[in-house]
């Protein structure tokens, strides 16, 4: 080992590396600019930037230079969350292995992201809501998005041990059966990490105390407001 390199991979065991999730297009708000700017990641952080690849593939890619740096957790934040500054320094305190902040889908209903999945009148798997809790409640949850979430080594280890791809689109793999002989609908990449951490024992959750925007663009025009 080179002179300086076990302190280096001592310091890492416990830091947190960031991951930001990037579109091809790099665009940032003013918001997520001023955000970045004030995020407290600690104290000599560590940042990988990951543009342009498929959710899946992106992920895939900062949580495998998490685990290959040794370091004690992964923080990924995607360029269209916002979340408090202080974010990561409130996770970490939680001492969970998997935990994100509450932010809103884009569009619909504004549900959170963070849910349970439940079964409609007709036996089928829908989105259900969070759980019973009080404002600033930690509360468990059977999904998590990743845009503002904390997941700590040893889950990481776990995940990638069993799975090689610990991303990956549910409609690209054969279908995961449920406890009632069925199958769940396809998953997308982050609901379906979350699926096989909490099989390998490693709870999801939410801390709805930390809530962050979740930006999108509008078109404006003589007709109103338009979702592209």
């Amino acid at each position: 080992m080179p002179p300086g390199a076990w302190e280096i991979l001592k310091a890492r065991r416990e830091r947190v590396l960031c991951c930001v999730i990037m579109p091809p297009e790099l665009r940032h708000s003013r918001s997520w600019t001023r955000m970045w700017k004030n995020l407290q990641l600690g104290q000599n952080p560590e940042v990988i930037d990951v543009q342009g690849l498929p959710y899946d593939a992106a992920r895939n890619t900062g949580l495998k230079a998490a685990v290959d740096g040794d370091f004690a957790c992964l923080f990924f934040l995607d360029s269209d969350t916002i979340p408090p500054v202080d974010i990561v320094p409130k996770l970490l305190a939680t001492g969970r292995d998997f935990i994100g902040g509450l932010y809103h889908q884009r569009g619909g209903a504004f549900v959170p992201v963070a849910c349970n999945m439940v079964r409609d009148a007709k036996g089928e798997w829908v989105r259900g809501g969070l759980p019973p809790h009080q404002p600033g409640d930690i509360v468990p949850v059977d999904f998590l998005g990743m845009g503002a979430t904390l997941i700590s080594r040893r889950c990481m280890q776990a995940v990638l041990e069993h799975f090689p791809r610990p991303f990956a689109w549910g409609k690209d793999i054969a279908p995961v059966p449920d406890d009632h002989g069925g199958h769940l609908p396809p998953l997308s990449e982050d609901y379906m990490f979350c699926l096989r951490a909490k099989a390998l024992g490693f709870q999801p959750w939410v801390h709805t105390g930390i809530v962050a925007q979740h930006e999108m663009m509008v078109v404006v025009t003589d007709k109103g407001v338009q979702f592209p």
